[in-house]
């Protein structure tokens, strides 16, 4: 499946890179997320109960963490069910987004002002790269430009054969 596509509008051209998906890895992650919400859900009701304060810090601390990982992990779910890169160039503007059903913002960036697209792979530390890589995080970008002094990194989970490929298409559409 070739998860980058192009294709001319009448703004520029609009590059689309498909959230990686695993469809063994998202069934075990839709799993895990239903089980951590219902015990989200069924220790938070605990706080209705009657019970000592103690009891009641701990079970509110709890709800913090949990809350932390719910949210995380739905924003993953959905990212691998419908999430895209987009990237729209035109002659003058760089636009780049995260978008989620074709909802999204493009921030857009002058054209004169964006280095040219690079490798990220060796800039990010062993710890950060196992982490991003992980199927439950949205992470694990391996291109980056910049514009006005700020890193950009995007190309999450991209194949080495698929980074080569869109760094070339994205240089020549910059210059």
């Amino acid at each position: 499946m070739n998860r980058i596509t192009q294709e001319k509008k009448e703004e520029g051209t609009l590059i689309k890179i498909s959230a990686f998906r695993d469809e063994s890895k998202q069934k075990n992650l839709t799993v895990w997320l239903a089980f951590w919400t219902f015990c989200g859900i069924a220790i938070g009701s605990q706080l209705f109960v009657e019970g000592n304060k103690e009891m009641k810090t701990f079970i509110t601390v709890y709800l913090a963490f949990w809350a932390y990982f719910e949210y995380t992990v739905v924003k993953a779910f959905k990212w691998r069910k419908n999430g895209e890169e987009q990237f729209l160039i035109s002659d003058e503007y760089f636009h780049y987004g995260r978008t989620y059903n074709n909802r999204g913002f493009l921030k857009p960036h002058r054209k004169d002002l964006v280095n040219s697209v690079r490798v990220i792979d060796d800039e990010v530390g062993t710890f950060a790269k196992v982490f991003g890589s992980s199927y439950w995080v949205v992470g694990g970008e391996r291109l980056a430009f910049t514009v006005g002094g700020k890193v950009i990194p995007f190309g999450m989970e991209l194949t080495d054969k698929e980074v080569k490929q869109l760094q070339e298409k994205l240089n020549n559409l910059l210059n």
